[in-house]
């Protein structure tokens, strides 16, 4: 009797097991929460991360050293990421849009350079004493590694600082060949010093405002007139651009600047050009305009408010991507039917040795 007995409690317990395992079967298929939709982990993404109020990564390094927040706050910022980060580790992004797939790898690509940025702060924070130097990053604490993430955070591209260098050096190296071509056809072959005063010559300057502006209306005409052929955009679909003097240039300031509608009291897109010693260098206007305007950052710009931006877009500036559209578009300048002399070419040459140069000098400042 006994034995009987334990057998019936024995199926009695069987059966509760079985009872409560299906129950907690059915709360987790039918009770839990729905999985969170991808465009609700981005709107509460930028939410977030407008809340913790980052602040911008500042380019002058001792700034940047400077203003380093607390050390529980950069755990805060890495707390914030690191969750979005398993978040988007079990997105099955097959599943998504073809615009929601470009945001999912913008986003994953931001919280890995942010994840990174935040494990840099806090080693800078742990240095005993942070001295800033003045004569480059490579003397500052974790001065070499701050240079790389400067660099993936200005380009978006995983390149040494060697890499940099030699390709700076290669670039010089390309440039100085077509100058001299152009040296050599101007009948200065092996007399840098004639090349020199030759270049200064009063003939390569326009000295009067009006004239410069018209020159510049000119090539806005011939650019325009080219850029349906190149372009889904016509001339028609691109706001004007108007022509000044910038103000207070100095000896040292850029040949030109854009300024969007938005970021001056003129009520339109303006280009200013540098008018420093009332005078402006006409080998500069073509690779100039295409630069600052059309279909450099102006065009750049007018195209990028007609298209909807994901809800990322505002939170970082794209340097890499602004700056490196316009001098790429430097290079359809014949196609749109300009640099049609080798002084126009020489002007975009001539920029061309300043920036390569000044790729090789930052490294040798900030690496080497």
């Amino acid at each position: 009797m006994s034995c009987i007995m334990l057998k019936i409690a024995g199926m009695k317990r069987k059966s509760l097991v079985i009872f409560l395992f299906c129950s907690l079967t059915v709360n987790i298929l039918y009770c839990q929460a729905p999985p969170v939709s991808f465009p609700r982990i981005v709107d509460d993404f930028v939410a977030g991360y407008r809340a913790l109020d980052i602040p911008w990564v500042d380019f002058d390094y001792k700034n940047y050293l400077n203003g380093i927040s607390s050390k529980a706050e950069i755990e805060k910022r890495e707390a914030f990421f690191l969750q979005y980060q398993i978040k988007l580790d079990v997105i099955d992004t097959g599943k998504l849009s073809p615009a929601d797939k470009m945001t999912f790898e913008h986003l994953r690509y931001q919280i890995a350079l942010q994840l990174e940025r935040c494990d840099l702060e806090k080693k800078i924070r742990a240095a005993d004493a942070v001295t800033i130097p003045e004569d480059g990053l490579s003397r500052a604490p974790e001065g070499k590694a701050l240079y790389r993430f400067y660099i993936r955070q200005s380009t978006g591209v995983d390149i040494t600082p060697d890499e940099i260098y030699r390709y700076g050096m290669s670039e010089i190296a390309k440039i100085h060949g077509k100058m001299n071509e152009i040296q050599e056809r101007a009948g200065f072959k092996n007399d840098s010093v004639g090349w020199s005063k030759y270049l200064n010559n009063s003939n390569f300057f326009i000295t009067d405002r009006d004239s410069v502006v018209a020159g510049y209306e000119r090539i806005k005409k011939q650019v325009l007139a080219h850029l349906g052929a190149m372009f889904e955009q016509t001339a028609a679909e691109v706001p004007d651009i108007g022509f000044m003097t910038w103000p207070d240039a100095g000896p040292y300031t850029p040949p030109g600047r854009y300024l969007s509608a938005g970021d001056n009291a003129y009520g339109k897109a303006v280009y200013q050009y540098n008018f420093y010693g009332n005078r402006h260098n006409r080998r500069a206007m073509d690779w100039l305009f295409i630069h600052e305007a059309i279909p450099g950052h102006h065009f750049h710009r007018s195209v990028r408010e007609k298209i909807t931006q994901d809800a990322l877009a505002d939170l970082w500036f794209p340097g890499g991507t602004v700056e490196g559209w316009a001098t790429y578009a430097e290079y359809f300048g014949e196609e749109m039917g300009l640099y049609r002399d080798d002084w126009a070419w020489l002007g975009k040459w001539e920029w061309d040795l300043v920036r390569s140069a000044r790729i090789v000098i930052s490294v040798g400042i900030h690496d080497r």
